[in-house]
């Protein structure tokens, strides 16, 4: 019982740890950009926000297609563009309030999600260590927990693209936004893994039933 109880003990160390992890780095990031904004922006004529990734199309210095500039008769710079680190003026470009509100609900989704699948995973370990993990109701707790883990990967995703293109309609006059989202690919797989373990345990519930019969 000691050993159970050390895992489940784990298990909310570990998830308890993986939301702090994000919420102590964005926590730490908007005390740098606010420090930032306090220290460089005195006079309050520039309202800095979040800073992010763009690129600045060459060809509005250059003037010609696709940034190219010639070096002598010998050389052709093509596709030139300037990466740097992006802040908006938000007094004179306003985020939609139904980006904000998106973006809000995203955070609170992908936080309920992980409590779950936390609360999940120790229900799972109780019946394990009572033995009864081969009933209707321990299955279906490690199935929606599969469902959950894919539901993870595809809000995280989806958040991710909101926030790109929230970053898209704020830039104007050459400049693009790198779009750096990525797909969870670690979650979908811990998904595909954990409907797995829900099908062996639903064969040894069949095989349970079946020697009851026999009986």
């Amino acid at each position: 019982m000691k050993k159970i109880r050390s895992l489940q003990i784990m298990v909310y160390i570990v998830f308890g740890a993986l939301l702090l992890k994000g919420l102590i780095a964005g926590g730490l990031e908007g005390f740098k950009e606010g420090y930032g904004d306090v220290k460089n922006v005195s006079d309050g004529s520039f309202r800095q926000s979040e800073v992010m990734p763009a690129v600045f199309d060459g060809s509005v210095l250059t003037h010609n297609d696709e940034g190219k500039i010639k070096i002598s008769d010998k050389y052709l710079l093509e596709n030139v563009n300037i990466t740097a680190d992006l802040r908006v003026n938000t007094d004179k470009i306003a985020i939609p309030y139904v980006l904000t509100g998106l973006k809000w609900i995203f955070s609170l989704a992908l936080f309920i999600i992980v409590i779950k699948v936390a609360v999940n995973t120790n229900r799972v370990i109780k019946q394990i260590a009572d033995g009864t993990m081969f009933n209707r109701a321990c299955i279906k707790v490690i199935s929606n927990t599969g469902m959950l883990l894919l539901l993870f990967s595809l809000v995280d995703f989806a958040q991710q693209q909101l926030a790109y293109y929230q970053q898209s309609i704020l830039t104007q006059g050459g400049l693009k936004v790198v779009n750096v989202s990525t797909f969870d690919f670690g979650s979908l797989i811990m998904a595909i893994l954990v409907f797995i373990i829900a099908e062996a345990f639903k064969q040894g519930a069949k095989l349970k039933e079946e020697q009851a019969l026999i009986i």
